[in-house]
């Protein structure tokens, strides 16, 4: 496939659900590629303001500055690309003048920071330049545009099972190189010489940035100067890269004491819970179950085997983002807005991550990449079934 088709694939998505919703126009509002949602649709660099007008009967229009002109036409995503000259509000008015559209959905959301694109700046903006006969003719894109963003095409799905590929290869490199005495930061360092090899970055920032690495405190946090010494768990949370989407996989591994040929019995009761509670969450995910249906079972699991319950949600879509919104597979936590009611559609991607986490005590997080399908799910990654164990010094 061609980096075009990405665009083409999702704007006839777009053009389905704004025909399913009775939505006239989706208007994209955006400068320097400031929407989130815009890399769905336009993978070039746009450097200026720009504006996108799809309508629900099909039609595709960029309007955007003289520099951006060119690559915009080469994508060959949009029927017509106008470039403006002085500024972009003549030419906008007049094209939305001129459709005249019934229903205009505009990217803003109170709750999806991903569905929340348009500024307030550039939503005043709006309203001047149209004037107060629109008023009444806008409604936010949330809802569809969730779908869209959850819903994956062909080549999403193809991009991401590379990105789970490739991460899954830098894993198996770096394993036989992990020894007590390193630090976090330089079990890190290992996954960035890979990166560097294979040219690719980090799915979370973008740039050659390094997984979480943790031999203790359990949170979102960079590795640290702490050293690995035999008897420690270590968690690895990491994720990359490829052409605009990312995985998200963690491994867990424990060091071996000298004289010890397999992991304490506490630290493989964790982990064993920990791929249990994958097992049942996976069995659960099929089209039409709720993301808190999925989150109950594995939670369930782990609370029955003694252990803390779960701090956060089960799992959670990927894609553009390495947390992408939608559907959750989470409680009825005040802080998921109700993303966790939402159910499973064949096309989804998701990362599984029920864990073992406790304050004293080895923690176990266990991740793996899936995508919904018809009846059921496909495993993207190779999953960890067996604990890592990491020989003693001198073996």
């Amino acid at each position: 496939m061609t980096m075009t088709s990405l665009g083409s694939e999702k704007i006839a998505q777009a053009v389905s659900c704004l025909r399913d919703e009775d939505i006239d126009m989706w208007l994209i509002l955006s400068t320097e590629g400031s929407d989130p949602c815009l890399p769905l649709i336009v993978e070039e660099y746009v450097s200026g303001s720009s504006a996108y007008v799809i309508t629900g009967d099909g039609k595709k229009v960029a309007i955007v500055s003289p520099i951006d002109g060119a690559g915009i036409k080469a994508s060959g995503v949009f029927d017509e690309v106008i470039t403006f000259s002085p500024g972009l509000d003549e030419t906008l008015k007049a094209l939305i003048f001129e459709l005249n559209p019934g229903r205009i959905a505009l990217n803003y959301s109170r709750t999806d920071g991903l569905c929340d694109g348009l500024t307030l700046g550039k939503y005043y903006w709006l309203m001047d330049l149209l004037g107060p006969d629109f008023d009444d003719r806008y409604v936010s894109s949330e809802n569809f545009l969730k779908q869209l963003r959850s819903i994956k095409t062909p080549e999403e799905i193809r991009r991401t099972r590379e990105a789970v590929r490739l991460t899954q290869e830098i894993y198996s490199s770096v394993f036989p190189r992990l020894k007590p005495g390193l630090s976090e930061k330089q079990v890190s360092d290992l996954f960035v010489d890979e990166m560097i090899a294979r040219r690719v970055v980090s799915g979370g920032d973008k740039s050659l940035s390094g997984p979480m690495v943790l031999k203790e405190r359990m949170t979102h946090r960079l590795p640290g100067d702490a050293v690995i010494e035999p008897g420690d768990f270590l968690v690895m949370d990491y994720s990359i890269d490829y052409r605009g989407y990312a995985s998200d996989i963690a491994r867990t591994a424990y060091f071996l004491k000298p004289g010890e040929t397999k992991a304490p019995a506490p630290m493989q009761k964790a982990f064993d819970t920990a791929v249990q509670a994958v097992t049942k969450a996976l069995d659960a995910m099929k089209p039409g179950v709720t993301g808190v249906e999925v989150d109950a079972v594995a939670r369930r699991h782990i609370v029955d085997a003694g252990f803390p319950e779960i701090r956060h949600a089960t799992g959670h879509q990927i894609g553009r983002k390495v947390h992408d919104g939608g559907v959750m597979l989470g409680p009825r936590w005040a802080r998921y807005k109700g993303a966790s009611d939402g159910k499973l559609e064949a096309g989804m991607l998701f990362a599984v991550e029920p864990t073992v986490l406790q304050d004293d005590g080895p923690c176990v997080i266990v991740e793996e990449n899936v995508v919904v399908t018809d009846d059921g799910m496909e495993l993207m990654s190779k999953r960890q079934m067996e604990l890592i164990l990491v020989p003693p010094p001198g073996k």
